[in-house]
């Protein structure tokens, strides 16, 4: 059984006037936080909660009334590990109970899930050449986990069966670290982008890789499991972009994709054209998301789940955040005196109501959207 996502029903733009600042909090480790992740599963009736990782630690955090709650918190067992990224993931059994966990991963390249429950580590998965960078549940088979690394690759993981799977890269792949990873929300395809300057797109839609996957579920042999390699991706491109990407999100079928150049390129792949190889690399820019004293790489923006916003920190401490409900026009700037180092990440609540975001001071900063009382004609 899937846990439905919360429905958000877009609010009329007249109503919309903006996000105010709620609360912040600070964590006592004194490094800077990478990564924050809403729980998308969480029931709608209960307070959004959501997920840092900073240190060798991740802390859960609760949204109640004007302030953020500490939950709980798992420590690494390796004082060394630096965490970079946490994406929520979950199982279901038989009599149809769910279990909400977090998978964390960072600097040595081990991709720990640890349930909230059990409050300990579940299991680890090994096999990344180095640092992991990002990852990514598949949106509709939740076994399924995509990481990005700082070995020029990305790993397709199957959390049922605890293996590796796929790999994405090789002869056509990425020539430095993958930053940044998105599956489409058919699951057909795959957005990467890296230090190289490029942003890929691999397919999950061939019959190799769909075999590999229904394998992955049924494969006893003693053997060591065949992984699948996917040398050549649909699409690539180095013409958006002439520094590191580290940050790369589907938008419909437009990509939203972010350099330290400070501005987000909205653009469409077109995957008929093919100019100088087998592999298509034209694109049609579609508009530029433009702010200030962004220029430091690792800093990652985020699209509402309602999609009518976009929003970005930048190295001083300001949020920017657009509205794309209709034509984008300047962004709104959300700061706060105290808030003054790098914003590394931004996360909306399913529901598109509150907005966090995590700093290089171990600080985290909340904003509540405002909405002005309907008027009756």
């Amino acid at each position: 059984m899937r846990p439905k996502k919360l429905k958000v029903e877009k609010r009329e733009l007249s109503k919309r006037k903006g996000f105010k600042f709620t609360s912040w909090c600070k964590e006592d480790h004194k490094e800077p936080i990478f990564g924050v992740a809403f729980n998308p599963y969480n029931h709608p009736d209960h307070p959004p909660v959501f997920a840092t990782v900073g240190s060798n630690r991740v802390t859960i955090y609760e949204c109640t009334e004007n302030s953020i709650n500490v939950i709980q918190s798992y420590s690494d067992p390796c004082t060394e590990e630096i965490f970079y990224t946490v994406c929520w993931v979950y199982s279901s059994t038989d009599d149809e109970k769910i279990e909400t966990m977090v998978a964390i991963a960072g600097m040595r390249g081990l991709i720990r899930v640890v349930s909230l429950k059990q409050l300990k580590n579940l299991f680890t998965l090994m096999g990344c050449g180095d640092s992991i960078n990002e990852l990514k549940l598949h949106p509709k088979d939740n076994n399924l986990l995509l990481s990005a690394s700082k070995d020029n690759s990305l790993r397709l993981w199957n959390l049922k069966t605890r293996r590796c799977i796929l790999i994405f890269g090789g002869l056509e792949g990425h020539r430095d670290e993958v930053l940044s990873c998105d599956f489409d929300l058919n699951a057909s395809y795959v957005l990467s982008c890296g230090m190289d300057h490029s942003v890929k797109m691999w397919s999950l839609e061939s019959d190799d890789v769909k075999d590999i996957i229904q394998s992955s579920y049924t494969y006893n042999e003693e053997k060591p499991f065949p992984v699948l390699n996917k040398h050549f991706p649909v699409f690539s491109t180095r013409n958006i972009h002439r520094n590191y990407v580290d940050c790369v999100r589907w938008f419909g079928n437009f990509v939203l994709s972010k350099s330290c150049e400070n501005k987000i390129m909205c653009w469409k792949p077109n995957l008929s054209v093919k100019k100088s190889s087998d592999i298509p690399d034209q694109s049609e820019v579609l508009h530029s998301f433009e702010y200030g004293n962004c220029d430091i790489w690792y800093m990652r923006f985020a699209v509402s789940p309602n999609f009518d916003a976009i929003a970005a920190g930048n190295q001083i401490g300001k949020v920017f955040l657009w509205d794309i409900s209709e034509e984008p026009g300047k962004p709104a700037i959300l700061s706060h005196q105290k808030c003054s180092t790098a914003i590394r990440q931004v996360c909306f609540s399913p529901d598109s109501t509150i907005m966090v975001a995590v700093s290089d001071d171990s600080s985290m900063w909340r904003w509540d959207k405002e909405v002005r009382p309907s008027t009756s004609s």
